[in-house]
Parts: C-alpha cells; structure tokens; sequence
C-alpha cells in the first residue's frame, strides 16, 4: 500500500471528504474520522446510517467539541502526530476557532492541510452555503445535462462532491511527495465549483469555436441507451468500425451509413425491442461493438 503509515484526521462532513479519505484509506492510510457530539449531518438523512457506514467503514470515530477549548486542545494533541487533515468547513471558520493552516502548522511543521470548499476561499461566494446541485450549476455544468420537462436533469451521483473528493485526494498525496524531499507540510485547497468548470471544457471550447460540442447525451444512434424487452442496453459505437459491426449483428446493414443520423434512432430501437437483455449480451459477447447491458446496482455486485 502506497500510504501505509501515514496518519490522517478527517474533520469534513457528508460526501466529498468522507470519499477523499475513504481513498486515501484504500491505499494503506489510518483515518480517525471526528465528528462533533450531534454527529455528521449525513446520519440525519433518511437512510443516513447505512451511507455513513460505507463511507467511514474500518476507520477510528472520534468525538470532539470544537466551539470549545477542549476539545480543540484535544484536536491539537492529535494533530501532533497527524500526516494530513482534511476539511470542509466554510472558509474562516478554522482561523476563527485557531486551527487555521498557520495555527496547526506551528505545532506540527510537517502537516498536509486540505481544505474542500464550494466556491473557493476568496472572492464574494467564498463563506456561502451551497451543495452539489449548486456547484454544478454555478459552473456550468449542469446546463449540459438532458432537459426533462424542459429542466436540466439532475444527476443520480453527486458529481461535484464525488469529484471534489478525488481532487482532495490527489491534492493531498502530490504534498505528501513533496513533504517527502522537503520535510514541510503544506496546504491544498479545492473549490468544487471551479473543479467543475475545468470538467466543462471541452464544451467550453466547442462554444468557443462556434461548435455545437459532442452531441453524447443521447442525440445521436451510436451512442444511445436503448430499451430492450425487459431492460435496457447501452451502445457506444463512436468509430465506425464499432457502428458497423453493430450494424452487422443487427442484420441492419442499412443502417451503417446513418451513424451519426438521429432519424435512425427509432429504427435501431424497432430491432433492439425484439429481444432481451440477456439474448442481446449473448449476441454482442465476442464482437467489437461498445454494447454493454444497463445493470442494477445489485446486478453490478454480481458481474
């Protein structure tokens, strides 16, 4: 395990830090997760004790007060021996209970000190509340989804803090290797929301181009989730070498010419409807075409 050893204290709550140290954790890192005596907002969610467990599963729970001195006496007795801190918390509000980067690094030089943000420490939207469906929106990037009802679809995972987490992650072991030729810690920050715009680029420079930008959610035959008789298939053909050979396990020859032509979406779907999911995946097994069934999540435990 690459982070065998090092010692990590998780101070953030709900989603995008719990899933950096839940990373960091898979590769070899100890994590003491430290919640406040309500305990993390997650738990109060319907269902909020099962996600808590996925998230937190094989790490040491610990409960501090911050508001009070003790126990931020007690934080600083932990951090002694720390490697990394994770935090969520808006910005300030660290420096305000005096366990700022500065504070924490007085006492232990060495400390990777991460801070997972909404909108970035600095700049108007810096200590305003928000969540994932705000990040996304204010980066752009929910204005990519299908509309249903004329509305943006909202995703089923929550990309932004799924995302932010994987950055901290990053962030945090990049100072690690650092911290390994230099002795010093350091502190990384992550904005979701700026995260998210640096994901939209690619549509960001379709627009800049006078380009409509990959038309990849669902316009277009080749790439398509398409029903079946008794669920659903995704194809993927983007080069035409996979369109073809799709076409060709259709017996829709006619059809290799219309990759990239919407109108030929309902045909394909008229050949897909006329057998299962199962009888499809057999068909598609040993062929270069991009098709996969869409499985459920117990399916997926499975595959």
């Amino acid at each position: 395990m690459l982070l065998n050893g090092v010692r990590v204290l998780d101070l953030s709550r709900l989603l995008p830090g719990a899933y950096c140290t839940q990373l960091l954790q898979a590769q070899g890192a100890r994590v003491t997760k430290i919640e406040s005596p309500q305990g993390d907002p997650l738990r109060r969610v319907p269902g909020g004790g099962a996600y808590f467990e996925a998230l937190h599963r094989g790490q040491q729970l610990q409960t501090l007060e911050l508001r009070f001195e003790a126990g931020r006496q007690a934080l600083r007795r932990l951090l002694a021996d720390a490697d990394v801190l994770v935090e969520g918390f808006r910005p300030g509000v660290m420096e305000q209970m005096e366990l700022g980067y500065p504070a924490l690094a007085s006492i232990n030089p060495a400390l990777v000190y991460c801070a997972i943000t909404g909108y970035g420490s600095g700049g108007s939207m810096a200590r305003r509340a928000g969540h994932d469906l705000n990040y996304l929106a204010r980066s752009g990037a929910l204005s990519l989804m299908p509309l249903r009802d004329g509305m943006p679809t909202i995703p089923g995972l929550q990309i932004a803090d799924l995302a932010g987490g994987l950055q901290a992650a990053f962030l945090i072991t990049t100072a690690l290797v650092a911290r390994a030729k230099s002795g010093r810690g350091s502190r990384v920050e992550v904005s979701m929301t700026d995260l998210m715009r640096t994901w939209t680029t690619l549509p960001r420079a379709a627009r800049g181009a006078g380009l409509p930008g990959l038309p990849l959610t669902g316009e277009l035959p080749c790439y398509h989730v398409y029903a079946v008789s008794d669920g659903f298939l995704t194809v993927a053909a983007l080069e035409s070498d996979f369109w073809t050979e799709f076409c060709s396990v259709l017996a829709r020859d006619d059809l290799a010419g219309r990759q990239f032509d919407p109108t030929a979406i309902d045909e394909v779907q008229a050949t897909l409807n006329t057998a299962s999911r199962a009888e499809w995946t057999t068909r598609f097994a040993d062929r270069d075409v991009c098709v996969e069934p869409s499985l459920s999540l117990e399916e997926s435990e499975l595959d």
